[in-house]
């Protein structure tokens, strides 16, 4: 098994996280999905990195794919170029904190929302993973990874983001209304 830092190293450049939701139960989980998204991402020249999951002895990865069951994903974002991910919004967070890129998939819940905003707004591309053909797919995944104003806009949001204290000021309003409501 490669370990992930040797794996990040390697060529080519250019990596993709491969996120799967991993809080499933395992009747939740998509394995055809999964397998699909495998299928497809063996057809590009990515290195892919894969949160498998609870289904991860079900199906195999190709060998432009490295991944395990549960990954640290706040370690693996800042490696990679472009993240793929059901749009929950942690992963989208991370991603925006980091300036990466999203190829949304959305499944349920707020993840269909989420995934709408990161398209109208330009941070990535929307697709419907289980309706997509094979070639949209790749075609998503190269607009997502390679548009200029799309990584800008990403990069833009980061610095942002980075530079704004948002933890500080959240911090110190949140004790302002401790204070507040703790006197009455």
């Amino acid at each position: 098994m490669v370990k992930i830092d040797t794996f990040a190293r390697l060529e080519p450049e250019h990596k993709v996280e491969a996120r799967r939701q991993t809080n499933l139960s395992i009747n939740g989980i998509d394995v055809e999905l999964m397998k699909k998204l495998c299928r497809v991402l063996s057809q590009t020249p990515y290195k892919v990195i894969v949160s498998k999951g609870p289904a991860y002895d079900q199906y195999e990865l190709p060998d432009n794919m490295w991944g395990k069951a549960f990954l640290p994903q706040t370690k693996i974002l800042p490696m990679v170029d472009m993240v793929m991910t059901h749009g929950g919004n942690n992963t989208v967070t991370e991603a925006f904190m980091l300036g990466k890129p999203m190829l949304v998939m959305p499944m349920f819940g707020d993840q269909y929302d989420n995934a709408q905003r990161i398209a109208e707004k330009g941070y990535g591309l929307r697709i419907n993973a289980h309706n997509c053909g094979e070639t949209e797919m790749i075609e998503c995944i190269e607009k997502s990874m390679n548009d200029k104003e799309i990584r800008d806009r990403c990069r833009k949001a980061a610095e942002r983001i980075q530079s704004s204290n948002s933890k500080e000021k959240a911090c110190i309003k949140i004790e302002q209304l401790v204070a507040k409501y703790a006197q009455s």
